[in-house]
């Protein structure tokens, strides 16, 4: 079983209440497969702190928005994806509950007392910070220093995918023409299962005209979304780091989140000149090889894409499709 980067298993949740008169309810939700009663949470977005993150969660799995607060209140583990997953609860006062949210379809919400939620959740551990919480919110009154709804601001998300292993077993082709080998089909699969799990959706794919890279973006499009909007271009093909970077920097600042399919050397090339000495042990992983399928997720530390430039980003990590197989 695959191991991901150790990113994917740090998560946070909220755990949602509102005040009826003197008592407290908390709201849970289903889980995808309906069989279980859990809180909603997820990875901790890159760019995000860990109970904005966990906010995010709340409005697309439970359709809610409201306060959450910035200190946690407990830890629970959860077995998964061949490793522990470490999921850091923050409690959140819900002001908006939603007709309808993104997963509407796959789960249902009921508010619940305190002790009835206790009864509902399966883990031993939620159980127990549902316990201690009682005594916490018990101790406020309604409104008493609450923080103010929760603002979620998305952070700019560049992710640089080097296409997937090309074959050479037709020599007569030339090289802009050669496709995938078998061997890269299987690594954007692996890379596949990682996209979904790290929700890493684009606004924009930027992709070499290339037949490799036109592939390896058709293998990874289901994990992406069908959503994105999709250039295909020559340039990135033909082009040096300073034509990627130009080519970034045509961007509009209205999209946030935007995945180059490319080429090395310039592919390796841009990730190291925009991450700077950022995320050292990332980063040296990186320079020392940039594999076919590897992917460089980078967070822009300024508010346009015009302004990106050496150093101006945050290198926050680097998967190859080595570790997933």
């Amino acid at each position: 079983m695959a191991r991901y980067p150790d990113w994917i298993y740090r998560q946070s949740a909220v755990l949602p209440y509102r005040w009826r008169g003197d008592a407290v309810e908390v709201l849970l939700i289903t889980s995808r497969s309906g069989q279980r009663w859990v809180l909603p949470k997820g990875i901790v977005d890159p760019g995000l702190s860990a109970p904005i993150s966990a906010a995010k969660e709340a409005r697309e799995e439970a359709g809610i928005e409201g306060a959450v607060w910035d200190r946690s209140v407990g830890r629970y583990r959860q077995r998964k994806w061949g490793g522990t997953c470490r999921i850091e609860v923050f409690p959140m006062r819900v002001t908006n509950e939603m007709a309808d949210w993104p997963e509407a379809s796959l789960r249902r919400r009921e508010w619940l007392s305190l002790k009835a939620a206790r009864k509902r959740v399966r883990d031993e551990e939620l159980g127990a910070i549902l316990k201690g919480l009682r005594k916490e919110l018990y101790a406020r009154t309604p409104g008493d220093a609450e923080p103010a709804p929760t603002v979620i601001e998305t952070p700019r998300l560049l992710y640089l995918f080097r296409h997937a292993k090309s074959s050479w077993d037709d020599p007569t082709l030339a090289d802009f023409d050669r496709p995938l080998a078998a061997r890269g089909r299987q690594a954007c699969e692996a890379m596949s299962g990682y996209l979904r799990l790290a929700d890493v959706e684009p606004e924009l794919v930027l992709c070499s005209s290339a037949t490799r890279t036109r592939e390896t973006l058709a293998a990874i499009r289901t994990a992406i979304g069908e959503e994105a909007q999709t250039r295909f271009d020559d340039g990135i093909y033909h082009g040096g780091p300073r034509d990627l970077l130009e080519q970034l920097r045509g961007v509009s600042d209205a999209i946030t989140t935007v995945m180059l399919i490319g080429h090395n050397p310039a592919m390796e090339e841009l990730a190291l000149e925009l991450a700077g000495e950022s995320n050292p042990a990332e980063r040296a992983r990186m320079a020392a090889k940039y594999p076919t399928a590897a992917l460089a997720i980078l967070m822009l530390e300024k508010d346009s894409w015009q302004s990106l430039g050496p150093a101006t980003c945050h290198l926050h990590s680097f998967v190859v499709p080595r570790q997933l197989l």
